[in-house]
C-alpha cells in the first residue's frame, strides 16, 4: 500500500512540475547580449494579441512571466544597448521554459534581423513544432534525393536556363519527395494530434490534401487543438471547401470589370459558367487559353458562359494580359485585403489553392465541382450539351 501511495504522490508532483496553472515563466539567456531590454510580443495570426511585454536585460539575462489562455506564437525581440535588434520565435505555453541563444550568431537576411540557432526546453509545443518542422530537411537529406539539392537560388541566378532544365528532370522526384513528406507530417500530427502546435504544419499541408481527408484529420484531433488559434486558418480552409461543394449554391460575388465597371456571378444566372482562377503572372494559365478558346467558341451559344477572375496585385498587369492573350470571354479582377497581406477575397472564398482552377456553375447557381485541365472540361461539356 506505501509503495502504491509512494507512486501516486510521484505521478502528482510529476503533473505538478510540467503544468502551470498560474502562466508561463520564460527565463532568456543570450550570449554576448550585455546589457540592454527585451521586449515579448504574442501573436495570433499575424497580429498581436496585447500590449508587448518589455524587460531589462542584464548581462544577456532576462525573464518574463505572465499568462496565456492557450499556447501561441511568441517573438522575443533582443535589444542590446547600442546594437540593432534581433528576433527569436517560439511557441509559448505555461509553463517555465528557458531560451539560449548566442549575440554573434544573428544573421541579417532581407533586412530581418535573427537568431541562427536558438535552444528552447520547456515547451511541449515548440518541441513538437521543431520535430514537425525538421521532416522536409531530414527526408530531403536522404540519397535518393540528392539532384534536388543542385536546385539552389544560386544556380538560378547564373544560369535560369539550366537550373529549368533541372527542374523539368526533377520533377517527379520533386513530387516524391513532396509526397513522403506530406505522409510523415500527417503522421506525426495525428500522433501528436493533443499539441495545439500540429496546426501551423497542417495549414502547410492542407492545400495538397483534398477536403474529405482534411475534415477527417481535423476531427482526429483533440477539441483543444480544433479550438486553437493556431489551427484558425485551417478551420477556415474546411468552411470554405464545405461552401464549395458539389451541390452547393456558389458564393455570389461582385468585382470589378476591365472598363471599370462591375459584375457579379448573380448576372449570369440561366447559363453554366466556367470560374477561371488565373493571373498574369501564371503561365499554365495562360498557356491553357487557346483551348479554352476553342471550347468556348464551341458552346458559347448553347449556354455556356466563361468568367475569368485573375489573381492580379496591380491592376495594369491584368489590362496588359487581357491586351495580349485576346481574351473573348467576361474578365474581373479580384480584390486584395488592404493592408497587402493575406489573399484575394473570392479565390479564398471558393478555397482555390493553385492556378489554373476551373470551376463549374449550373444555370441554377450551384456548383458543379472542379475541373481538372482541359480533358476533364471538354468530358463534362459533351455530357451536358451532348
Amino acid at each position: 500500500m506505501k509503495r502504491l501511495l509512494w507512486i501516486g504522490m510521484c505521478g502528482m508532483l510529476a503533473a505538478a512540475c510540467t503544468s502551470d496553472p498560474e502562466g508561463y515563466k520564460i527565463k532568456g539567456n543570450i550570449a554576448n547580449a550585455g546589457d540592454g531590454i527585451a521586449v515579448l510580443s504574442v501573436y495570433e495570426g499575424r497580429e498581436t494579441v496585447g500590449t508587448p511585454d518589455t524587460v531589462e536585460m542584464k548581462k544577456g539575462a532576462f525573464t518574463f512571466t505572465g499568462k496565456l489562455e492557450t499556447p501561441l506564437n511568441v517573438v522575443i525581440q533582443v535589444c542590446p544597448e547600442g546594437g540593432q535588434p534581433a528576433d527569436l520565435g517560439f511557441v509559448a505555453e505555461n509553463k517555465p521554459i528557458r531560451v539560449e541563444a548566442d549575440w554573434n550568431k544573428v544573421v541579417d537576411q532581407y533586412g530581418y534581423r535573427s537568431f541562427q540557432e536558438t535552444a528552447v526546453e520547456g515547451s511541449r509545443n515548440e518541441e513538437v513544432a521543431r520535430e514537425l518542422n525538421s521532416v522536409y530537411g531530414n527526408i530531403k537529406a536522404r540519397p535518393e534525393y540528392a539532384p534536388l539539392a543542385r536546385l539552389t537560388p544560386e544556380l538560378y541566378q547564373s544560369d535560369k536556363e539550366a537550373y529549368e532544365q533541372l527542374k523539368a528532370e526533377t520533377e517527379e522526384l520533386s513530387a516524391r519527395l513532396r509526397a513522403e513528406v506530406s505522409r510523415e507530417c500527417i503522421r506525426l500530427i495525428l500522433e501528436h494530434r493533443d499539441v495545439e502546435a500540429v496546426g501551423a504544419t497542417l495549414m502547410m499541408q492542407m492545400r495538397d490534401l483534398s477536403y474529405e481527408r482534411l475534415d477527417c484529420i481535423y476531427n482526429a484531433l483533440a477539441p483543444n487543438v480544433q479550438e486553437s488559434p493556431l489551427m484558425a486558418e485551417v478551420c477556415e480552409e474546411l468552411a470554405a471547401r464545405k461552401r464549395v461543394q458539389p451541390g452547393m449554391p456558389a458564393p455570389d460575388f461582385t468585382l470589378q470589370t476591365p472598363d471599370g465597371g462591375t459584375l457579379s456571378l448573380s448576372d449570369l444566372r440561366g447559363k453554366y459558367v466556367i470560374l477561371d482562377f488565373w493571373a498574369s503572372w501564371c503561365a499554365p494559365c495562360r498557356a491553357s487559353f487557346p483551348a479554352m478558346k476553342e471550347i468556348y467558341a464551341q458552346y458559347k451559344d448553347k449556354g455556356l458562359e466563361i468568367l475569368g477572375i485573375s489573381n492580379d496585385s496591380r491592376r495594369e498587369d491584368w489590362l496588359r494580359a487581357l491586351e495580349q492573350d485576346q481574351l473573348p470571354w467576361k474578365s474581373v479582377v479580384d480584390e486584395f485585403p488592404a493592408e497587402g497581406f493575406g489573399t484575394a477575397r473570392v479565390i479564398s472564398m471558393y478555397a482555390v489553392s493553385y492556378l489554373p482552377t476551373l470551376i463549374l456553375i449550373d444555370p441554377d447557381g450551384k456548383i458543379v465541382g472542379t475541373l481538372d485541365g482541359e480533358p476533364a472540361v471538354k468530358a463534362k461539356l459533351a455530357e451536358i450539351f451532348g
